[in-house]
């Protein structure tokens, strides 16, 4: 035999040892398997292909950024995003709370939201400024230099449950004006807000958006409009700490129009990237992966710096576990090789399978040989009767009827072991067994 079909043998042996013995621990084969199922369910190996990004009107600035964001993401992933176009921040959460609703990721503001309104989501970190734009009629009011007189004018508010709307409330709460309790203070969507304030029927408007939404920048270029210059957006941001102040560079919004006059401060808070609870892991890493891409490779950047985003600054929606692995260790070095998917499971799989590496290696090394082993279980009863009947020879006299008793257990025993299959290297020990009972025998017929 040569060494190849000797090594056939040994493994036909191995596996049909293995086979013998699943049979005889049922309990523990079926709780192995059920060990191996709840394994692959808890790693969730396979995740769907599918984002439902809720986030604003088509026109929007979060709109275009999940398009831009869908560039990065789906060249690198082959990922399906679509954008769900909602009423802002609000309902974004809203539906990401709904089991039911399809909707998986959204943007949203940390300020906008109760504390009920966060059980269902994750952060994944903010992604880029939004400043908390108020501007109001010039020709109207005069120069507003005060909280406190802008509110006795006209003030144009977003929709009742939008993000918008939820800020503005905060931020005059901290000097003790409740919008909710004045007449004066209107809801509305944004567009009839912004085209009220151009004719007149408004004098101020505050919302939240970044500099690139059309809408905004539709107002800032309109005649009269003038935007508020929030002189204690430090203090507001040390109050709370979702809230940052930023400066809209004097000429920044258009050099030779120089819009602003002069260097303004605004109060601004920051865009949070939210996902379901319930989103797959490896989802919410290649949304953090498109996310920096967008980030770093932005064409238009401009509160943020390059690189800045994202990051996790906004404490009052709790951070993924996914998002807080990626800020502490960064992402995967498999990402570099690997399908996205398959990275994300490497990466939380590989102290497990060192564990069990560490555990089963040397294991191993001990060398089981379940064949020999099955085998030498199979002998031991034998042997066992092949001692009581020698004890029996060396402790009576036999009679005639004895040893023909003896003789008959003696035959059904070789009969058992000749019929019985002898894995391979194990020769040896099956003919010292024949032998053993070949030595009984004979003492047998002498005694």
């Amino acid at each position: 035999m040569n060494t190849f079909g000797y090594l056939k043998l040994v493994i036909r042996d191995e596996f049909r040892a293995l086979k013998e013995e699943a049979r005889e621990s049922k309990i523990f084969v079926i709780t192995l398997i059920v060990a191996i199922i709840g394994l692959v369910i808890y790693l969730k190996p396979f995740p769907d292909r599918h984002i439902f990004f809720a986030a604003f009107h088509p026109n929007s600035d979060w709109s275009q950024l999940v398009n831009g964001s869908a560039n990065h993401v789906i060249n690198k992933t082959g990922l399906d995003i679509k954008a769900i176009y909602t009423e802002g921040a609000v309902e974004n959460v809203a539906r990401l709370n709904d089991p039911n609703d399809q909707a998986n990721a959204g943007f949203t503001y940390g300020l906008a939201l109760e504390k009920e309104e966060l059980n269902g989501i994750y952060s994944l970190g903010s992604i880029g400024y939004e400043p908390v734009w108020i501007l109001y009629n010039q020709k109207r009011t005069g120069k507003i230099h005060s909280l406190n007189t802008l509110a006795q004018y006209k003030v144009g508010l977003g929709p009742v449950k939008s993000g918008s709307y939820r800020i503005a409330k905060k931020i005059f709460e901290v000097i003790n004006i409740e919008v909710d309790g004045r007449k004066n203070f209107l809801s509305d969507t944004f567009a009839n807000n912004g085209a009220k304030l151009k004719n007149g029927e408004i004098d101020a408007f505050i919302f939240v958006s970044t500099n690139r939404d059309s809408a905004t920048q539709d107002l800032l270029h309109s005649p009269n409009i003038a935007i508020f210059d929030f002189k204690n957006a430090d203090a507001y941001s040390k109050k709370f700490n979702s809230f940052v102040k930023l400066t809209l560079p004097a000429d920044s919004l258009d050099i030779d129009k120089q819009l602003p006059k002069h260097d303004i401060s605004m109060l601004a808070t920051t865009t949070s990237l939210v996902v379901k609870r319930t989103m797959h892991p490896d989802l919410q890493l290649a949304l953090l992966m498109g996310a920096k891409d967008g980030n770093r490779n932005s064409n238009n950047l401009f509160f943020a710096k390059r690189n800045e985003f994202p990051a996790y600054v906004d404490p009052l929606i709790p951070i993924s576990p996914v998002a807080e692995h990626y800020y502490d260790y960064g992402p995967p070095h498999s990402m570099r090789y690997l399908p996205y998917w398959l990275a994300g499971l490497v990466d939380r799989t590989w102290l497990i399978l060192l564990t069990i590496l560490a555990i089963f290696y040397p294991l191993s090394k001990l060398n089981f040989h379940f064949r020999k082993f099955r085998f030498t279980v199979k002998e031991i009863p034998h042997y066992k009767e092949l001692l009581e009947i020698e004890k029996r020879l060396c402790n009576q006299k036999l009679s005639a009827q004895d040893k023909v008793e003896m003789m008959e257990r003696l035959d059904r025993i070789n009969s058992i072991a000749i019929q019985g299959e002898v894995p391979i290297s194990e020769e040896a020990a099956y003919f010292r067994f024949l032998n053993a009972i070949h030595l009984l025998r004979k003492k047998i017929e002498d005694a």
